[in-house]
């Protein structure tokens, strides 16, 4: 990466990161673009350059959770020998890293956005690398005989991911009061007790 290259990637995560905290702080709907660029002495010129509109930030910090789950946490899941145990330790990563990284503030502002309904929700986009890791992992369940036959593994991405956004959106409006890390086993468990096969 030449020292151009570098200098945009700055600028990018610049806006990106200042942008988040000013929608944590005042509401998505209370930002303007005018104040982003004000924020991180850049121009609209800067900011258009990388962002087509305030909704867009949103979805570069999904692509940054998605690129996590692929490079940081797919490769950990490749000894474990069964897929309950990749299932439960993608889980574990997956809390450790919302809950330490994202933050309960971050999390709370995405899911706020996410709920408008004037466009189409990033939870429902079914290329999402997230429920492609989720597939295959109930996939090979399936084929191992550890996970129910009677769903398809899609219906099973589907129950697990209400589950999951159910779960963060209680942690987000309770502003973080538990741990994600701690709290997940129980549920978790319970969720993965109804989905292995009998």
């Amino acid at each position: 990466m030449n020292l151009r290259q570098q200098k945009t990637m700055e600028t990018k995560r610049k806006i990106l990161t200042t942008a988040i905290k000013l929608f944590n702080e005042k509401g998505f709907s209370h930002v303007t673009v005018d104040e982003i660029i004000e924020k991180t002495s850049t121009s609209k010129g800067a900011f258009y350059n990388h962002f087509k509109s305030k909704h867009d930030i949103f979805l570069e910090k999904f692509k940054e959770i998605d690129h996590f789950y692929v490079n940081e946490i797919l490769p950990k899941l490749k000894p474990l020998k069964t897929a309950e145990a990749k299932l439960k330790y993608f889980l574990y990563l997956e809390m450790e890293y919302i809950e330490k990284d994202l933050g309960w503030d971050v999390t709370r502002t995405i899911y706020e956005q996410e709920l408008n309904t004037e466009r189409e929700s990033f939870f429902l986009d079914e290329n999402r690398p997230l429920y492609h890791i989720l597939k295959k992992i109930f996939e090979e369940g399936q084929k191992n005989g550890e996970f129910r036959q009677d769903l398809t593994s899609e219906r099973l991405v589907v129950m697990l991911s209400r589950v999951i956004r159910g779960f963060l959106y209680d942690w987000s409006i309770k502003k973080g009061s538990f741990s994600l890390v701690d709290e997940h086993i129980e549920l978790f468990n319970i969720v993965i007790e109804g989905l292995m096969k009998r």
